[in-house]
């Protein structure tokens, strides 16, 4: 009897087991879900420590239904399989697998229909480092990750109905308490009615075959910072994620992923050219920046590919030859207004926002069209058109009380033939963009992977950037569509490609050889969004990518020490870059100085001859220096900078307008160089006097607009640049700079300006400081 009391209460305390906390644990990680479906341990397995939030657990899985997010209520844990009992009668069946490494849980069924799920929050103190796209948090000792297995799995938080991540990463995401863990998967097996890319209202988006929830999965993981990478490369090649290579190496082991690359227009004829200029500044490859004539089809311009896809592919043999790779640009699924998917004959996939009817008959020339309702015509947009049948329209807008109709039409837009119609047509709005162009729905963007995919394999070009990468929003399906089109593209190419975008996403990362943020369009060679090239390294060490400097445009007058400030921050971030070298800039006359100014920095990084102490101050964009060899020695030599502000000022009769500062020449005798720069956006300032030491005066014959510099860059000569650093013109001093002995001096600086006038002034003095040897 009492053996059967004993097996009774075993079976009874087993039963409860099964209702309670249940631990699955890797070889350096261990979590905990109690009987509410709650992470309530995040356990480093070799220090003991718990990395859960105390009084705020993690949560398992939770569903939405509409607006509300609901956690489970109870968890019941079988030997593989957890069951979780939501307080509105729905239950899930989540498979858990156990591995070495991490802990994968897969959605196996739920039981009635809801909108989304989501996994996670899993909440952690760990807040040192927080990588949002890839999804992992570490500090000193620890990580913790997670890892969608899927690309119906996004990584992040789920915050609109079409399943977009807009931002660049919300995977791990920093918290008062420290960060948490986030994924989910939106239920795209029905038929919806949502905003679509946060900007057009009530678009009917169809259900698609892989849209369900169920397979939904993701893996977690923990373990010392230095091997995250390893264990994310377990889990892609165990789980089947995009395994991406350059040079058989894991591209996020690579390191050939972050190298730097020349950007231009080359052509059949120009091509040898161009690639002799990347050889000898040691770039990866050529780049080529707007070789098509159209996007969808993608046809090449036939003044430059007069022989089309052979002429590429020629371009691409001879580019190998050299050892370097050839990449073409593309906004991804952007149509131009002239493809073949637009014009003559518009497809019958281009992405709609809604459709209506038209209530009248309309003639091929009719300048209004009356329809059943405006709801999908109200919102003005860039190429404002619809579609009935063949014909693509444009209108201006569309009246404001019944009947309503559509204003202003050009019939027969974009080449499209003008047709009467009749009433009861359907008449659909077209999604477009500022940029002028239409975008595929679902079905067509498929297509698209697949011409940009063959374009790739019949030249056999390894590089290209999903640029326009956020254009997939445009079908309705969120990071599905962002992660679907890559995959896409990446698995149809028959040989390795590496691969850029216009923006960061968690699946995508596994596809992703670089992110090369920071364009030259916006101002000068240093200034054009220079804080964003600085800031955007952080992102890039956070989520595991190599570090990119961004576009740097080479002009015909771009200087060599311009060049060299630009080497300094990729030696102080050993990161890549790209040089726009068009045509016309060959003709710089400083080209070769600037040749060997990126082989010099370029060998110079690869012998790690800088400190870190030296390479967190070459990371300073302020901060400017020479790197030079000396009798097969390498050196830096450091610039001291002081920065002094002037503006015109209200005065009384006969005081002086001019503000003099000092300054100290702390180690070598030398000419100072002196930079001037009108601030602002409007006003100038005429006729710059500039005095030192009470002796030395000179005034320069020169009217500075708002935004233009002045640089004195040696003893006889200043120079006038425009708001974007090219050269106006040179300016020849009517006396010579002195040279400055070491020790305290002062500088006077005067210009005739407007006292109301918004622009200030902004003076700099560079001195040179003592050469310091590398090792």
């Amino acid at each position: 009897m009492r053996r059967i009391v004993i097996a009774y209460l075993v079976i009874f305390f087993f039963r409860q087991a099964l209702h309670a906390q249940q631990t699955f644990s890797t070889r350096a990680f261990t979590i905990k879900i109690d009987e509410e479906g709650l992470v309530t341990s995040l356990i480093n397995n070799n220090s003991k420590k718990d990395y859960a939030v105390p009084g705020k657990p993690g949560i398992l899985l939770q569903i939405v239904k509409g607006d509300s997010t609901i956690s489970p209520a109870k968890a019941v844990f079988s030997k593989k399989d957890i069951k979780l009992y939501y307080p509105v009668g729905i239950v899930a069946d989540v498979r858990v697998t156990v591995k070495d490494d991490y802990i994968a849980f897969v959605l196996n069924g739920i039981s009635s229909d809801v909108d989304a799920i989501k996994w996670g929050p899993f909440n952690t103190v760990i807040a040192d480092t927080i990588g949002g796209a890839v999804g992992v948090v570490r500090c000193a000792d620890f990580a913790i990750g997670i890892q969608g297995l899927n690309k119906k799995t996004s990584g992040g938080e789920l915050v609109n109905r079409e399943g977009a991540v807009f931002n660049n990463g919300t995977t791990a995401t920093k918290k008062d308490f420290g960060a948490s863990l986030q994924a989910f998967t939106v239920n795209r097996s029905k038929d919806r009615k949502i905003t679509v890319w946060d900007r057009w209202p009530e678009v009917p988006v169809r259900a698609i075959t892989d849209g369900e929830l169920k397979g939904s999965s993701i893996a977690l993981f923990g373990c010392k910072p230095g091997m995250v990478l390893p264990v994310i490369k377990k889990i892609t090649l165990q789980d089947g994620l995009p395994y991406a290579t350059l040079k058989k190496e894991w591209i996020k082991q690579s390191s050939g992923s972050g190298k730097p690359y020349l950007i231009t227009t080359f052509s059949e004829s120009n091509i040898d050219t161009f690639l002799t200029y990347a050889k000898r500044m040691g770039m990866a490859g050529v780049y080529h920046e707007d070789p098509f004539e159209t996007w969808g089809h993608f046809v090449l311009k036939k003044t430059l590919f007069p022989h089309g896809l052979a002429g590429f592919k020629a371009c691409v043999d001879k580019a190998h030859a050299q050892g370097l790779r050839l990449g073409f640009h593309v906004l991804t699924n952007f149509l131009t207004t002239n493809d073949a998917y637009v014009t003559p004959k518009p497809d019958t996939s281009l992405a709609t926002a809604g459709a209506s009817k038209i209530t009248e008959d309309i003639t091929d020339n009719a300048t209004e069209i009356a329809v059943e309702s405006p709801g999908y015509f109200i919102l003005k947009s860039d190429l404002n058109s619809v579609r009935i049948g063949d014909e693509i329209i444009r209108f201006a807008g569309v009246s404001k009380q019944a009947p309503f109709k559509l204003t202003g039409c050009i019939r027969g837009a974009f080449g499209t033939i003008k047709a009467a119609h009749k009433a009861n047509e359907r008449i659909a709005r077209l999604l477009d963009h500022p940029y002028l162009v239409f975008f595929p729905d679902w079905k067509l963007q498929k297509q698209i992977a697949a011409n940009i995919a063959g374009f790739i394999n019949e030249t056999g070009a390894d590089q290209m950037d999903f640029d326009g990468h956020e254009g997939t929003y445009a079908t309705g399906m969120g990071d599905l569509s962002f992660n679907t089109f890559a995959e896409d593209v990446f698995k149809q190419a028959n040989h390795p490609v590496v691969f850029g975008s216009s923006r960061a996403n968690h699946y995508f990362w596994h596809i992703n050889s670089y992110l090369n943020w920071g364009e030259p369009w916006y101002g000068g060679f240093r200034e054009s969004q220079s804080d964003l090239r600085i800031s955007n390294q952080k992102f890039y060490e956070d989520n595991y990518l190599p570090n990119m400097l961004g576009w740097f445009l080479i002009t015909a007058q771009t200087s060599a020490d311009d060049v060299d400030w630009m080497l300094a921050r990729a030696a102080g971030f050993n990161a890549g870059y790209a040089l726009v070298v068009r045509e016309e800039a060959l003709t710089n006359p400083h080209m070769d100085e600037i040749i060997g100014r990126i082989n010099l920095w370029t060998e110079a990084t690869n012998k790690r001859l800088f400190s870190a102490a030296q390479r967190m101050w070459l990371k300073n964009p302020d901060n400017d220096v020479n790197l030079f060899q000396q009798q097969g020695k390498w050196y830096m030599q450091r610039y001291q900078k002081y920065e002094f502000k002037y503006e015109a000022r209200v005065l009384q009769p006969g005081q002086p307008t001019s503000v003099n500062w000092d300054f100290e020449n702390k180690q070598l005798s030398q000419v100072p160089n002196i930079v001037v720069t009108a601030v602002g956006d409007d006003g100038k300032l005429n006729d710059p006097v500039v005095e030192i030491d009470h002796g030395y005066h000179v005034k320069i014959p020169v009217t500075l607009q708002a935004g233009q510099t002045l640089a004195i860059n040696n003893a006889e000569t200043a120079s006038l640049y425009d708001q974007k650093g090219r050269l106006i013109r040179n300016i020849p001093l009517a006396t010579k700079l002195p040279e400055l002995s070491i020790g305290t001096h002062n500088v006077l600086f005067d210009a005739a300006t407007d006292a109301n006038s918004a622009v200030k002034v902004k003076v700099v003095i560079k001195l040179l400081e003592n050469k310091e040897l590398l090792k």
